[in-house]
């Protein structure tokens, strides 16, 4: 059921421009929600307004408002900011991508996300996303150091490729052990050894090619070393 706030919020109606209107990429929810997001954002400020408000307002669990939320921001209709300390988000903002300019009014003070803390810089990641909709947040630097710590290699934490196949594996349902016995079981197993076509196998110690498709499967691997004098050679048993 909606539970509007305010009945005599100061606004005729809300313009949804023709782009949105058409963009087949939008389901309806998200939509009116970009509407609703527009709405309340004054003077291009950014719109404050909680989970609960868009709960309350559409008739949805906070979860289902937070997830939609999150698609926009994925789909790059709209970028979120937080006001973080520590682990706590104080405040969010959110913006919408190419604002329209009619159909504008004030958000209510009601609106924004009250916690205790100072106000701190505002940042856009993935990590604060997933903060701001209780999801544990995803240690990009973690699983990178700790790749680079076992190869001798220096990755960047940074590297949105990296980051992209972190997150599809963690949004799997793997966490930070099995993300650090893959890279375990590759080092134990491609370290020294050398390819059919002559290639070093440790060139292939990298994100691009660890936390990919086959992630499974290098989790469950067995890794074996095969001795052949002073040198690691692979064989035609080694799996991409």
């Amino acid at each position: 059921m909606r539970k509007i706030a305010k009945a005599n919020r100061g606004f005729k109606g809300i313009w949804i421009p023709a782009s949105s209107w058409l963009d087949e990429n939008l389901t309806l929810q998200e939509m009116l929600f970009l509407a609703e997001i527009d709405s309340l954002d004054v003077n291009e400020q950014g719109c404050y307004a909680s989970n609960k408000h868009f709960s309350d307002f559409f008739g949805l669990s906070k979860s289902r408002s937070s997830e939609i939320i999150n698609s926009l921001a994925d789909k790059n209709y709209i970028t979120i900011k937080y006001s973080i300390e520590g682990k706590e988000v104080k405040r969010r903002s959110i913006k919408v991508f190419g604002k329209s300019k009619g159909g504008i009014r004030n958000p209510e003070e009601g609106y924004s996300e009250n916690t205790t803390g100072s106000n701190t810089s505002f940042s856009n990641t993935n990590i604060d996303k997933d903060i701001m909709s209780g999801k544990p947040s995803i240690p990009y630097s973690e699983i990178i150091d700790y790749l680079n710590k076992q190869t001798g290699k220096s990755f960047k934490s940074s590297t949105q490729s990296s980051k992209k196949l972190i997150k599809a594996r963690w949004n799997e349902g793997y966490r930070l052990e099995d993300f650090k016995k893959v890279i375990d079981n590759k080092v134990v197993d491609w370290t020294g050894k050398i390819f059919d076509d002559g290639s070093p196998a440790e060139n292939y110690l990298q994100p691009s090619t660890l936390f990919a498709g086959k992630f499974e499967t290098y989790l469950n691997q067995v890794p074996k070393k095969i001795n052949q004098g002073n040198e690691m050679r692979s064989n035609n048993s080694v799996v991409f």
